[in-house]
């Protein structure tokens, strides 16, 4: 019980601050890249244990380990849909969408993002079910494919009208 004095204490007070603190994304991103480098640290002292959970209890949201496309939502869509993905490194990020034939329909550039979640409606790439030319695509399959940095990924849609 000695051995464990204080510690409940110190590990209760980021849950009380943590309502007070806001962070801006550079600061975000400093202490997640500080809680990535001590979760990768094989062996870790009280005291690196202690700044670890102090961490996780400021900023529980952590940056994703890998880029990845997720499932469009909803799926069949009619007319719209939103393609979620995460990134774990800015990217300068692009979506296509092809037809069955493998022709480009509609190029969406995102621009350059930073690394995160973008998985809800706000963040994630919405597409209106419109070609380039602003025509409405017939029903059917159609692929939509993701490119950020060096990371290209594809997946399957169905439009039902």
């Amino acid at each position: 019980v000695a051995g464990q004095f204080g510690k409940s204490a110190v590990a209760a007070a980021p849950t009380l601050l943590t309502k007070e603190l806001t962070f801006n994304f550079q600061q975000k991103r400093s202490i997640q890249l500080a809680m990535v480098e001590l979760e990768d640290m094989p062996v870790r002292s009280e005291a690196e244990e202690l700044v670890f959970s102090l961490l996780i209890a400021i900023l529980p949201e952590r940056l994703p380990e890998q880029t990845q496309l997720l499932s469009n939502y909803p799926n069949p869509f009619n007319p719209e849909t939103w393609i979620p993905f995460e990134l774990s490194q800015d990217s300068k990020v692009s979506v296509t969408i092809y037809n069955v034939a493998g022709t480009p329909v509609r190029n969406i550039s995102v621009g350059y993002l930073q690394a995160g979640s973008y998985v809800s409606q706000l963040k994630s790439v919405y597409w209106d079910g419109k070609s380039d030319t602003g025509e409405r695509v017939s029903s059917g399959t159609y692929f939509y494919q993701i490119r950020a940095g060096d990371y290209t990924e594809t997946r399957k849609m169905v439009i039902l009208k």
